[in-house]
């Protein structure tokens, strides 16, 4: 006589199902992100950035020249740059990109590695550091007539090379402003782009359902003659305040104990240190706030009576 012994079977609880399945998927985004970061530090981000487009959405190669031009098209909602043979016949010149600009305005950040929030477009070890912002702001500018440089030399360098603490950033950036002076002489205007380390409540206003980043114009009163500083700044503010007075956090002035007093601003009464947002800010939320601001800035020239030679 045969004896059956009966197996019962083991039934796991759905809560220990679902605890597995998140488990797996975690392992496979890390998985996959290791994977991802591993080929774009092997692969060139330019070529990823085409294969991607290529194979995902059938964009072609040619749609645009470079990183930088397909995230100000795609990202900041900027046109594409390209050469533009200048026709002679054309009789609209608005219509017309000018590179040749003179170049009166010069943009550049102290604090060079300062970032805004990251967001998703900022994947693939792409961050929005403070200086992407500057060509933001010259890519505005350019728009409305002005011709700008943007530093790109590392003030970190600058400082090593000429054995200066880091805490004395500023005698770094002001080497720059003298060297570009000279490479340069048509300089004009100087903005020295940072970022506020405020709550983002402090440094963000919304307008119409659309966040932007509030603009705060600083002021170094260590410096001999901020009064002149001071009164660029208040010409600055009240064209931004008739164009929309909720963008501004106003001037602030700083000086004495616990500020550095100066900002580089001795060296020119058209030195100025603008806060754009904070660290809690997005640069799309910045974009929209250097289009403002590069309209301010053209306005004060053109009233200056500057005009584009």
């Amino acid at each position: 006589m045969k004896y059956f012994v009966a197996y019962k079977k083991v039934k796991l609880p759905k809560y220990k199902v679902y605890y597995l399945m998140i488990i797996f998927l975690i392992i496979l985004f890390l998985i996959f992100n290791l994977i991802m970061y591993i080929f774009i530090n092997k692969e060139n981000s330019q070529e990823f950035i085409n294969l991607f487009l290529t194979n995902s959405y059938g964009i072609n190669n040619n749609t645009f020249n470079n990183l930088d031009n397909f995230l100000f098209k795609y990202t900041f909602g900027l046109p594409i740059l390209k050469d533009k043979t200048v026709i002679k016949e054309n009789n609209s010149v608005e219509n017309i990109i000018n590179d040749d600009l003179e170049k009166i305005v010069y943009i550049y950040n102290t604090f060079q590695t300062d970032k805004y929030q990251s967001t998703y477009h900022f994947s693939y070890s792409m961050s929005p550091y403070i200086v992407q912002a500057s060509f933001i702001l010259q890519e505005y500018l350019k728009q409305n007539n002005i011709g700008s440089i943007v530093e790109e030399e590392s003030i970190v360098k600058v400082l090593k090379e000429n054995n200066i603490n880091y805490s004395n950033s500023y005698a770094g950036s002001k080497i720059l402003l003298e060297k570009r002076i000279i490479e340069t002489p048509t300089l004009k205007y100087y903005f020295d782009i940072q970022l506020s380390d405020y709550k983002r409540e402090l440094t963000t206003i919304n307008i119409d359902g659309i966040n932007y980043a509030k603009i705060l114009f600083v002021i170094g009163t260590d410096n001999p003659s901020y009064e002149q500083n001071q009164k660029f700044a208040l010409s600055l503010n009240e064209i931004l305040t008739n164009i929309n007075d909720k963008l501004s956090r106003g001037i602030s002035l700083r000086g004495s104990t616990g500020y550095q007093g100066i900002y580089n601003q001795d060296f020119s009464s058209n030195a100025l240190l603008i806060q754009v947002g904070g660290i809690y800010n997005t640069i799309e939320e910045v974009n929209l706030s250097m289009k403002v601001l590069a309209e301010v800035i053209a306005t004060y020239i053109k009233e200056n009576n500057y005009e584009q030679k």
